[in-house]
């Protein structure tokens, strides 16, 4: 696509390219807007510069790097430099990392928004409309802020940003971020966003903000080379290495990297021409010299100093910096020396050439410098010696003579020079492709030279030519700006016409004219298949829709035209016909009639009162084209109004892509593009902007006398446009027109009026192309041909002497025209060719026609205009000499006194004319006047008006009104049922949860009072002599701390039996307990005490065993508190306590697990609402929308109403439109035609003078509307079959709210599927829960009954009847049947991890795959332990290895077997212990056995039971997250069918009930009327818009 639009795109619109080409230019529009606005001047620019390059500096010395000098300046240096960058930063913890993360991001999305916001503002600019204050202030805001991200923010943010895509779990916020998973996902994301604008605005300003003007204040101004890419690389891959090389691993490689890097930057600097800026472009050279030096001595350091850090390099680094930085100054500038000694032929390449002109522009800017001067002269001197131009200002520089100049013509003289070289280095061959040469010269042409259209020339070859960049097409597009916007001020300080506006009111003339032709064919099309006998009302619909549609297009068009210009007679009597022939709106269009009646009326007494003519750009006749001026596209014709086929004959349409020069004579045709191309060279013309006199030539090759006015459009969005005001004269009576060859004496060319001499122009085209041309200027005036042909005259003196005489300032000759003689020499011409063709036996026709009897006629010529054809420079050259003259009839006084007589006499006929008009005009005013009031008096006529402007107004329809509340309960029903489900779900997951701690701590409970009656067993055995007295401490204190531990787990127990109770209303532990107390007195006291009250005195008792002694144990008296507790302790603990609280467990298991299942039934509550409510919706829509579409079918039906005679009015009248008002256009000699609108308005009035009379009540209108139900009655068969035509009832739309109602069962369905599915997965989760749980106090109770037996001489403990030995010996095989029983269901996947570890624990060997022998605290030397953070524990002294080697030998390697076995056997050891009892102490030292086994049993159950519980929490997260994302996902599908699919719809099902009512103001107000039935259902329905709007 092309960026100066001078050539016609061969891209279609929608393709890629298109795509692009608009994405390019919005982005070239931003960036110009920017850079016209920027704030940055040189001095912040070098601040900018210099901070960017201490934060380069920072890297190179990067503390990471181990091998540098150690010195405290260095490091100190670091500290300074590193606070200028996010490097050291984002190591201080993950709290700033991520504040520096969306910071960072912060600021992309400020960019990014002021910049797309901006973007889209300006494209939203309508024609002319200037710029907003917030517009520009944006502009210069973001100027300032690309700029800024371009230097000082860069490196920090890719650093943050890459910091946090590439995640190192070693850094310091890596190792809180989690990389790569959780929340860090959202942090990269985050990052991968900012990185990719970051990019992009980074890449977009290093590529486009810059300006190629040499005199350009800008401090980035000129040459963009590749070292400007080399340092944004350079940018992204410094931090991106330091991260990547964060441990210190590749020191060595990194440092070569960054010094490379510096050499590739500075290498591409020095191989490409430095800017305009010299400051600029050697500050950066300065900088990035210093960071390459820095780099040299890092890698000197690390490669050749292999001693140990010192300070000696270090001091070579500081010495050393000014000599390189001078060095390499030298170097950059040596280059620009050298490229001034170069001849334009030797330069080699574009970069010398590009070093050339720009040292060369720079000397002749600072030429006042005495130095410069020097240099500037003897460049000079070394052109002028190579130099062959004649014209060259080489010439005039050497020769001192500028000198005399002025200061302003002498710069003019240096610009004109560099022009003159630039030339050359363009046309040598070398630099031929090279677009930037063009665009610099382009430069010089506008600003020095004044030549803004050669320089857009130059523009247009800069874009022809094959290797121009993107850079160079943002270059010609700033530069058309520039142009455009200086022309447009040109424009406005001449105060001259606003030729934009008078092109783009053409423009859009054109536009609305097509629009109004697909209005009137869409009508036709309507009406055509309304007159079929079976009309399809769906089809008839969409042809009306479209049609209305089609009409607000066209009124947008009309108001936007009448905004610009309101009185143009030709728009207003087109859009008058419009509404008269095709749309029928009266009431506008009887508005619109007298508008135009007032201008006419305005023109007329304009003209009465002899006012001044209306210039030629707004004369209603005047034609305007549009013509090309640019490069290989001159002359082409780009627009063109229909006038041109009134005056000229040509349609637009065959004018159109073709060359202008088709209207105009030959003579003058051939040379136009060469006079155009001349202008745009040189912009020297003495026509542009002037009226002058011309001759066209109109489409039968005659001659039209004009006026002609050039102006040069201001807008270059098509490229350069000429527009020309082309104006036809009035033709004056004996007045004629020609051209003629001076030298040859042939013509060329007549006007249409010297057909009244007998002289066509098809006789000169038959007479040309004969090698003796009969039709010569000597032929016709024989007296002056005489003069031609005389020897004796042909002297030195011009050839126009020879004829015309100098009157005034005119040349003129008097002459007589011998019509018969030249019709003798063309019928003796026209007689020999035939002869020769046919052997004289046809007998010319034409000569037929001149059989008149023609006289000699006096004429006097007057010479117009002398032209000779022209070189391709613009010169003339010799040839010919072409005159064009006027012919007047003037020199006979009888003539003349007849011409005056007939001019007087049509004069005459005029005034008397526009006399009539101005009457007729007051009459029809009168007329519209009177007629008014009488409408306003006929009540009629009155009520048709109210029902089209009810029908145009009408408001919301009671179905719809009705859908959308409907609507409305279905999404808000819907909604509040899933919000209840959600609620209900994490309701449901907060009782399970609530359940399984419960029951974790219900079972808990006698677990721990378990073992501590356990070891106050030990305790009293062991003051029996037992145990070692050294066991005392460590039983007391174990005692101690699960004393602790069940004080916390009944305080538990209570809160939850309180939500218990609390949500119940049960009671779970008010039964009375028959606790036994120890007397004094060695007898025992049964008390009745609640269960709280009675473990609180256990805990109480209990506790106090950490302060009695030995001998308090063994005290037989019993008189001792410590006996008394004891007895409490051991039974109640083993008795009343344990039951109750096994039995208050199963109590809190079963309220937990009732509820959750009935969670079950508020599931199948809200599936059976959800059904219900959707299920009455649906039943309610249907009918609904069927009484809808049955309404738009009744509307569409009236049309049925109207007969087919009344329809084939219509078709007629649109046909007529086409043809009269688009087809072809009628022309006028006239000046103003008012007899047609007068007609208009008489039978206008005839018709409301017959509907007026309707009014009457009377027989006449009685047997009218007889008439009329007659009419009704013939049509009333169509009109039914129209309402029972297929196609209007929508059925699939009823189907698919079926189906979306269908959708939504089907889901709830699911819902609900998936929920009693997790609630079996709840249930079946507790009672696996309540199984693990028992094991331990099962377990514990098996091997604590059994001691106890051992103590009582081998007699069983007996509670109410039951042998507590052995009830807890089946509680153990039941409990592991049960548990087992529940492996047979299919668990969520959350727990598959528990049931392998269960699985390994339960069937092969525990000492494997348990982790707590590998995690112990070992404290004490005996098998008795309470960890810190599991139950308890047996601890040792032993290592891991050898717990490990005891596990696998305890009992023959019985744990090997599994936990499973090793339950089985512990209990069959029990047994065997009863039953082989013999003493006490003897059952003891077996029973270390069991014990032994209790150490790994209770600890596995204790991990398997945390493992359950991880996994059970995993499981509970995944069904919150699962129900929030069903919640979430069910809620966008909601508001995706209802508020933006279903809602949208009925505001389509609205909108095209109303447009279907309104579809029946394209009936015409006297058909209403006409037809009785159809009025009054129209009316019905606007009674019934009434009412709802009432």
């Amino acid at each position: 696509m092309s960026i100066m639009n001078h050539k016609k795109s061969q891209l279609e619109k929608g393709t890629s390219q298109e795509m692009e080409y608009k994405f390019k230019i919005s982005l070239f529009n931003t960036m110009h807007n920017i850079i016209k606005n920027n704030l940055c001047n040189t001095l912040i620019y070098c601040v900018l510069l210099s901070i960017e390059n201490l934060q380069l500096m920072y890297y190179p010395i990067h503390p990471v790097i181990d091998f540098l000098w150690d010195n405290k300046g260095l490091n100190y240096f670091r500290i300074v430099l590193r606070y200028f960058q996010f490097n050291y930063l984002i190591d201080q913890g993950v709290t700033i990392f991520l504040i520096l993360l969306y910071i960072s991001f912060g600021v992309i999305v400020i960019i990014v928004l002021i910049f797309f916001i901006s973007q889209y503002s300006l494209s939203q600019l309508k024609y002319q409309e200037q710029q907003s204050g917030i517009l520009i202030f944006s502009f210069k805001l973001l100027s300032l802020l690309l700029i800024i991200l371009n230097t000082v923010l860069a490196l920090p943010f890719y650093n943050i940003f890459l910091a946090t895509i590439y995640c190192r779990s070693d850094s310091a916020a890596g190792a809180d971020l989690g990389c790569y998973e959780g929340i860090h996902i959202l942090h990269m994301i985050v990052a991968i966003i900012g990185i990719v604008f970051l990019i992009f605005f980074h890449f977009s300003t290093t590529l486009l903000y810059f300006d190629l003007n040499p005199k350009s204040k800008f401090p980035f101004n000129g040459y963009q080379s590749d070292a400007e890419y080399a340092r944004m690389l350079y940018k992204f891959v410094t931090p991106f290495l330091i991260i990547f090389n964060a441990p210190g691993t590749y020191n060595s490689e990194m440092v070569v990297l960054f010094g490379v890097g510096d050499l590739i930057l500075l290498f591409s600097r020095y191989n490409y021409p430095k800017g305009y800026n010299n400051f600029i472009h050697f500050y950066k050279i300065t900088l990035e010299l210093i960071v390459l030096w820095i780099n040299i001595c890092v890698i000197i350091t690390d490669f050749l100093d292999t001693s140990s850090p010192d300070d000696m390099g270090l001091l070579y680094l500081f010495v050393l910096i000014p000599f390189v930085v001078f060095g390499g100054l030298y170097a950059f500038k040596n280059i620009l020396k050298e490229s001034m000694t170069f001849q334009i032929k030797s330069l080699k390449n574009e970069e010398e050439a590009d070093n050339y002109l720009n040292t060369l522009i720079q000397l002749i800017l600072d030429r006042q410098s005495p130095n410069t001067k020097i240099k500037l002269m003897g460049v000079l001197k070394l052109h002028y010696v190579v130099c062959t131009k004649i014209d060259c200002s080489c010439k005039k520089l050497i020769s001192q003579d500028h000198k005399k100049e002025e200061g302003t013509k002498e710069h003019q003289i240096w610009m004109k020079f560099f022009g003159s070289i630039l030339n050359d280095i363009i046309a040598d061959e070398k630099f031929k492709d090279n677009a930037r040469f063009k665009i610099i010269y382009s430069y010089l042409c506008n600003d020095e030279l004044k030549n803004k259209y050669n320089a857009l020339h130059y523009m247009m070859k800069a874009e022809d030519t094959k290797n121009h960049t993107l850079r160079d097409e943002f270059c010609l597009f700033r530069f058309k700006q520039h142009i455009e916007s200086e022309m447009q001020e040109d424009s406005e300080k001449a105060q001259d016409i606003d030729v934009n506006s008078i092109v783009f009111f053409q423009n859009q003339l054109v536009v609305l004219t097509n629009m109004i032709q697909k209005s009137a064919e869409s009508h036709l099309e309507f009406w055509r298949e309304l007159q079929e006998d079976h009309p399809n009302i769906l089809k008839l619909q969409n042809i009306g829709l479209k049609v209305l549609h089609q009409i607000d297009l066209c009124d947008e068009g009309y108001q936007e035209l009448v905004e610009i210009n309101n009185n143009n007679l030709n728009l207003l009597e087109f859009y008058n016909a419009y509404l008269k022939m095709v749309v029928h709106d009266k009431e506008q269009q009887e508005q619109l009639s007298q508008q135009i009646s007032q201008i006419k009326k305005s023109i007329y007494q304009r003209k009465q009162g002899g006012g001044q003519e209306s210039k030629i750009t707004e004369s209603q006749e005047t034609i305007i084209i549009t013509m090309s001026a640019n490069v290989g596209s001159i002359g082409i014709v780009a627009s063109c109004n229909n006038e041109i086929q009134k005056s000229l004959g040509y349609p637009a349409s065959e004018l159109f892509e073709q060359n202008v020069s088709k209207i105009m004579p030959k003579i003058i045709g051939d040379q136009h593009n060469l006079l155009v191309e001349n202008y745009m060279k040189t912009s020297n013309s003495s026509i542009i902007g002037l009226e002058r006199f011309v001759l066209a030539q109109n489409i039968q090759q005659y001659l039209v006398p004009c006026k002609l006015m050039i102006k040069v459009l201001p807008n270059l969005e098509k490229g350069i446009l000429l527009v020309g005001f082309l104006k036809p004269l009035e033709k004056l009576p004996g007045t004629h027109y020609m051209i003629y060859d001076g030298i040859s004496q042939q013509i060329l060319n007549v006007s249409e009026s010297m057909k009244d001499l007998g002289i066509r122009v098809e006789d000169i085209a038959t007479t040309s192309a004969q090698e003796q041309p009969i039709y010569t200027f000597g032929n016709l005036f024989k007296e002056l041909g005489d003069v031609l042909n005389n020897t004796l005259n042909q002297n030195d003196q011009p050839l126009k002497n020879q004829v015309y005489k100098l009157e005034g300032e005119v040349y003129c000759a008097e002459t007589t025209i011998d019509v018969q003689l030249f019709k003798q020499l063309l019928q003796s011409n026209i007689h020999d060719s035939d002869n020769k063709k046919m052997g004289g036996s046809i007998k010319d026709s034409a000569v037929m026609n001149y059989s008149g009897d023609f006289k000699k006629v006096k004429v006097k010529l007057e010479l117009i205009e002398e032209r000779m054809p022209l070189t391709d420079d613009g010169q003339p050259v010799g040839g010919g000499i072409y005159h064009t003259i006027v012919i007047r009839e003037d020199i006979d006084q009888d003539k003349v006194n007849y011409g005056k007589s007939l001019i007087k006499q049509k004069l005459d006929e005029s005034k008397h004319n526009i006399i009539q008009q101005q009457q007729s005009i007051d009459e029809d005013e009168d007329k519209q006047k009177n007629f008014q009031s009488s409408i306003d008096d006929q009540e009629e006529n009155k009520q048709t008006k109210d029902i089209r402007s009810a029908l145009e107004q009408s408001k919301t329809p009671r179905q719809i009104i009705y859908l959308r509340y409907l609507t409305l309960i279905l999404f808000l029903s819907t909604l509040a049922l899933s919000i209840s489900k959600l609620v209900l779900a994490l309701q449901q997951s907060i009782l399970i949860d609530e359940g399984i701690s419960a029951i974790r701590q219900a079972h808990r409970r006698h677990s721990l009072m378990a073992d501590i009656n356990l070891y106050s067993r030990y305790l009293y055995l062991t003051s029996f002599g037992y145990y070692e007295q050294s066991l005392e401490g460590p039983f007391k204190g174990n005692i101690s701390v699960l004393v602790d531990r069940l004080q916390v787990i009944q305080f538990d127990m209570i809160e939850f039996r309180i939500k218990v109770e609390s949500r119940s209303g049960l009671q779970i532990d008010d039964d009375q307990y028959e606790v036994v107390f120890l007397l004094s007195n060695n007898e025992t006291k049964t008390y009745g005490n609640i269960f709280n009250d009675a473990v609180f005195a256990y805990i109480t008792s209990a506790s106090s065993f950490k302060k009695a002694t030995l001998s308090q144990f063994n005290d037989t008296s019993n008189s001792s508190s410590v006996s008394k507790n004891l007895f409490y302790v051991v039974e109640n603990g083993l008795d009343v306590l344990r039951n109750g609280s096994e039995r208050i467990a199963d109590k809190f298991y079963n309220f937990y697990y009732d509820q959750v299942d009935s969670q079950t039934l508020n599931a199948i509550i809200i599936l059976i609402a959800a059904l219900v409510i959707i299920v009455i919706c649906e039943i309610v829509y249907v009918p609904i929308f069927m009484s809808i579409f049955s309404e738009r079918k009744r509307l569409i039906s009236y049309f049925g109403m109207i007969t087919n005679e009344d329809i084939k009015n219509l078709i007629d009248q649109g046909d007529k439109f086409i043809l009269d008002h688009i087809t072809k256009f009628k022309s006028s000699d006239d000046i103003i035609q008012i007899d047609q609108p007068q007609q208009q308005n008489i039978v206008g009035s005839s018709l409301n003078q017959d509907h007026s009379q309707d009014v009457v009540d009377s027989p006449k209108q009685k047997v009218e509307i007889e008439q009329r139900k007659s009419l009704f009655d013939q049509t009333k068969e169509k009109h039914q079959r129209i309402y029972d035509s297929k196609g209007g009832t929508h059925y699939f739309l009823i189907f698919s709210f079926i189906l979306i109602g269908s959708l939504l069962m089907i889901e709830y369905i699911v819902l609900y599927v998936l929920e009693d599915e997790s609630i079996s997965d709840a249930k079946l989760i507790m009672d696996h829960y309540l199984f693990i749980s028992r094991r331990a106090s099962i377990i514990k109770y098996n091997i604590l009954f059994t001691l106890e037996a051992l103590v009582n001489d081998g007699k069983p403990r007996f509670y109410m009847e039951n042998d507590l030995s052995k009830y807890y010996n089946e509680q153990v095989y039941q409990n592991e049947q049960d548990l087992f029983q529940t492996l047979t269901y299919q668990y969520p996947t959350s727990f598959d991890n528990y049931f392998a570890f269960f699985n390994d624990v339960n069937f092969l060997n525990i000492c494997e795959h348990i982790t707590w022998i590998n995690t112990l605290d070992l404290i004490t030397q005996s098998f008795i332990f309470v960890g810190s953070t599991i139950d308890n524990f047996t601890n040792y002294t032993f290592t891991s290895s050898e717990l490990d080697k005891e596990c696998n030998s305890v009992k023959g390697g019985l744990l090997t077997k599994g936990l499973r076995d090793a339950i089985f056997l512990v209990s069959l050891g029990n047994n065997e212990l009863l039953a082989t009892y013999s003493n006490l102490k003897d059952s003891l030292s077996a029973f270390q056995i069991q014990e032994l086994l209790r150490k790994y049993i209770l600890p596995t159950f204790w991990e398997n039971n945390n493992i359950f519980q991880e996994c059970f929490y995993n499981f509970l997260n995944i069904r919150n997250e699962v129900q929030i994302y069903n919640f979430v996902g069910f809620v966008g599908f909601l508001i995706l069918v209802f508020l933006f699919l279903w809602i949208s719809y009925i505001a389509k099902v609205q909108a095209g009930i109303q447009q279907s009512m309104r579809m029946l103001t394209l009936i015409p107000d006297d058909l209403i009327d006409k037809y009785t039935k159809l009025k009054e259902a129209i009316e019905f329905h606007v009674l019934g818009i009434k009412q709802q709007q009432q």
